[in-house]
């Protein structure tokens, strides 16, 4: 991922071809979700997003990132990583990209259910992901401090991927997404991050 960030600094869309879009805010127009206990989701959502938006976009930290890098999208052998599936690419932040690769990581790599054993993988894996990363691009301390945020608003945008389209009835989620968005909601009413996402860098 580091040698692509390098490479995204200094890439340039030719004219001839459609550029992929920048990150922007999501438009959720779910009635369902505009009253009821699943609000305070929305609510976090457009809270983190206002923050987000105003961050600094220089090229040194804003540029084509993957925006979906997990291990169903990358392939190693002998040693070298061939990434595939960039349907989701788009301009954005390159400490975005880091904080989905450690959300995934956090979400496939911990099989227990407490919040410490998800947080101390996380800090784990990003001390070592990072160590890589910055053999091939440098990130500053100020764009590492963001990296728990962008796990935070991976973990909100998940909530999305089941909510857009909800007809407003809990017997229409399966089981699985009812405990994952119950569990979001006293998170978020108790003002702690997700699991995986309370690290310091």
């Amino acid at each position: 991922m580091g040698r692509m960030h390098r490479l995204s600094t200094i890439y340039e869309t030719s004219e001839i071809l459609v550029k992929r879009d920048s990150w922007s805010r999501r438009n959720i127009n779910n009635p369902h979700l505009q009253r009821g206990r699943f609000y305070v989701l929305l609510e976090k959502l457009i809270s983190m997003e206002s923050i987000i938006d105003s961050l600094p976009r220089g090229s040194d930290s804003f540029g084509l990132i993957h925006n979906d890098f997990h291990p169903y999208n990358f392939f190693i052998d002998n040693s070298e990583i061939t990434v595939f599936d960039f349907d989701d690419s788009i301009y954005g932040w390159f400490s975005l990209d880091i904080a989905i690769a450690a959300t995934h990581a956090v979400w496939w790599g911990v099989h227990a259910e407490d919040r410490v054993t998800k947080n101390r993988f996380a800090q784990q894996f990003l001390r070592e992901f990072l160590m890589g990363y910055e053999k091939e691009h440098h990130i500053s301390e100020f764009w590492k401090q963001t990296i728990p945020m962008f796990m935070e608003y991976r973990n909100i945008c998940s909530f999305f991927w089941w909510l857009g389209e909800w007809d407003g009835h809990e017997s229409s989620l399966t089981e699985d997404q009812q405990n994952a968005i119950n569990h979001a909601v006293k998170l978020i009413e108790r003002g702690l991050p997700f699991d995986g996402c309370d690290i310091h860098l």
